[in-house]
C-alpha cells in the first residue's frame, strides 16, 4: 500500500459512527450513509442538503489518494485538496431509506483531478455532484539548486469585517429556539422540536434577531452574518466536508428577508435547493469559529439567488465562497396555515402585553423587585386552552372530515 493511501485503507477497518457527514465503503468507488444518521431539518422537506453536499464530497475524497492525512497535524502533508465543487440537487431524499453515493473518475490529469458524484435512494438518483481536486505544488530542482515556491499572484475582497462581535457576545439558535418553544402547545411537539434541532453545529447570530413568533416581522436587508463551527470532526482532513454540510445553514433563506419573511413560516409553501457551488480558497479548521457572511442579490420568480462568504476567525482570511439557487414559492391559503398564524399572533401579542406591564422580570435590580414582578405576571390570565392548541384541533378536524369524506365515497 503506497503511503497516500494509508489513511483510506484505514477508513475501511473502522465502523460507521453517528456523524452526519460519515460513510460506509461498500466498493472502491461505492458509499452508503445509512439511514439512522440522516437529517431533516425544522420545516424541511426531506433530508438536510448540506448532509447530502458534505456526504458526497466526502465519498470523493475517499477516491482521491494523498487527500485525507493520518493525523490533523500533518494537515501541509496532504498532496491533494478539493478546490471546487458544483451540485444539482434533483429531488428530496427521504430519511427512512439508505443514500448510496456513486463515484466516477472523470478525469486524472497531473494537476488536477475530477470526480463525479451521484446520491441514489431506491434506484433513483437524489442529486449530482462534480469535485476538483488540485495538485500540491512541490518546489521543482535544476541541477541539484531548489528553485523554491512557485510564483504566484494573491488577493481577497472582500476582506473580514471590523464590526464584528465576538462569538461568546452573540446569541446562541438554540437559547433562541428554546425561548420560542415555550409556546409550543403540547410537550411532545416541544421534545420533538428539540430533537430535531441536535446537530453537530454551533451557531450564533451576529447582532439582533427577529421574534419568529411576530406574525409581520420587519424587512430588512437580505444580509445576514453567522458564526459556525462543528462541535467534533470524527477523521482528519474532512475540514471542506464540513463546511459543506454547514454552508447549506442560513443561505437560501436570505432572500425572504427583504419580504418579512422567516423559515419556517406558514406564509412560505416550498423552500427547495436547486444547486449549490463552492470553492475553497485557504486552509481552515471546521471545529474553529468561522464567520458566515450572506447576502442575496436577486429573488424573482420564485428563484433566489443567495452568496455566501466564510471567513476564519484565527486568520481573519477569506476561505471558503459559496453561491446557491433554490425555490421560494409562497403557500396557498389553507386551513392549517390559518389556524397556525393565528396562535402565532395570539402568543406574539400576549407576550408584548406583558413586556409593556411589567417590562422585563431578569432586568429587576432587587430580589424584591423580582418576586413583585414574579407575583404580577402570575396574575395575567393565561393564554386559553382553546387557543395554545389550535393547530392541533384544527388538524385533527381536517384529518377526521377527510376521513368521512373517503367513507361517504
Amino acid at each position: 500500500v503506497k503511503k497516500e493511501e494509508i489513511p483510506n485503507q484505514m477508513h475501511l477497518l473502522r465502523d460507521c459512527g453517528g456523524s452526519h457527514i460519515d460513510l460506509e465503503q461498500i466498493d472502491t468507488l461505492l458509499f452508503r450513509a445509512p439511514n439512522k444518521n440522516l437529517w431533516v431539518p425544522l420545516g424541511g422537506r426531506g433530508v438536510f442538503g448540506g448532509q447530502l453536499l458534505g456526504q458526497a464530497l466526502h465519498a470523493a475524497t475517499r477516491t482521491v489518494p494523498g487527500t485525507i492525512p493520518l493525523r490533523d497535524s500533518d494537515e501541509d502533508s496532504r498532496l491533494w485538496k478539493v478546490h471546487s465543487i458544483h451540485a444539482h440537487f434533483l429531488q428530496a431524499g427521504n430519511p427512512k431509506y439508505d443514500v448510496i453515493y456513486r463515484v466516477r473518475k472523470t478525469s486524472e490529469r497531473r494537476s488536477f483531478m475530477t470526480r463525479t458524484v451521484e446520491a441514489i435512494q431506491k434506484g433513483e438518483c437524489l442529486g449530482t455532484m462534480q469535485a476538483s481536486f488540485t495538485k500540491k505544488y512541490n518546489p521543482k530542482s535544476l541541477f541539484g539548486l531548489n528553485l523554491g515556491a512557485e510564483p504566484t499572484m494573491e488577493h481577497e475582497y472582500p476582506t473580514f469585517p471590523t464590526d464584528i462581535p465576538a462569538p461568546e457576545d452573540c446569541d446562541s439558535i438554540i437559547d433562541i429556539i428554546d425561548d420560542l418553544l415555550d409556546h409550543a402547545p403540547s410537550a411532545k411537539l416541544r421534545d420533538q422540536v428539540k430533537r430535531t434541532l441536535t446537530i453537530p453545529v454551533e451557531m450564533r447570530v451576529v447582532g439582533e434577531h427577529v421574534n419568529l413568533m411576530d406574525p409581520n416581522p420587519p424587512k430588512l436587508l437580505p444580509r445576514r452574518r453567522v458564526w459556525m463551527r462543528v462541535n467534533k470532526i470524527d477523521a482528519p482532513g474532512l475540514n471542506e466536508c464540513c463546511a459543506a454540510y454547514f454552508s447549506d445553514h442560513f443561505l437560501l433563506v436570505t432572500a425572504l428577508m427583504p419580504h418579512g419573511i422567516y423559515f419556517p413560516s406558514p406564509k412560505l409553501g416550498v423552500v427547495a435547493s436547486l444547486d449549490h457551488a463552492m470553492w475553497f480558497h485557504s486552509p481552515f479548521k471546521a471545529d474553529e469559529w468561522m464567520l458566515y457572511d450572506t447576502y442575496s442579490p436577486r429573488l424573482s420568480d420564485s428563484r433566489g439567488l443567495a452568496i455566501g462568504h466564510m471567513f476564519s476567525a484565527k486568520t481573519k482570511k477569506l476561505c471558503v465562497t459559496s453561491v446557491q439557487e433554490g425555490l421560494l414559492r409562497l403557500a396557498r391559503p389553507s386551513v392549517t396555515r390559518t389556524a397556525l398564524s393565528i396562535w402565532m399572533r395570539v402568543n406574539y401579542n400576549f407576550d408584548k402585553l406583558k413586556a409593556t406591564l411589567f417590562g422585563n422580570r431578569d432586568s429587576a435590580s432587587t430580589p424584591q423587585q423580582k418576586e413583585q414582578n414574579n407575583s404580577a405576571v402570575s396574575t395575567l390570565p393565561a393564554i386559553p386552552s382553546s387557543l395554545s392548541s389550535l393547530p392541533t384541533l384544527v388538524k385533527d378536524t381536517v384529518s377526521t372530515s377527510t376521513s368521512n369524506t373517503a367513507k361517504t365515497k
